[in-house]
């Protein structure tokens, strides 16, 4: 089994991974219910919602039905683009509350 090398969790389901190996970081997860505003299908559709609304330079996806993949070459990328899902999503959450 690979050594984790890093993690970051976040509130809103993903997180950001890396084990020894790896040639990118990782991020996956499912968007928890309390951020879904609207009913999505599969984590196809929270894919492209993703992509719809947040700067995607420099990520490459592959998600799946039933969870959300994204790749990242480097930690600082995969952070900032989980802090932006993070604020777009809690704001439509504080809004629809």
């Amino acid at each position: 089994m690979s050594k984790k090398l890093f993690e970051k969790v976040y509130p809103f389901g993903f997180e950001v991974n890396k084990f020894e190996g790896d040639r990118n970081y990782t991020i996956t997860g499912n968007l928890r219910r309390e951020y879904c505003f609207k009913e999505y299908g599969s984590n196809y559709d929270v894919e492209e919602h993703i992509q719809e609304h947040i700067n995607c330079e420099g990520i490459g996806f592959d998600s799946e039905f039933s969870q959300f993949f994204a790749y990242a070459d480097t930690e600082e990328r995969a952070i900032q683009f989980c802090e932006d899902i993070q604020a777009w999503f809690g704001n439509i959450k504080e809004l629809v509350g």
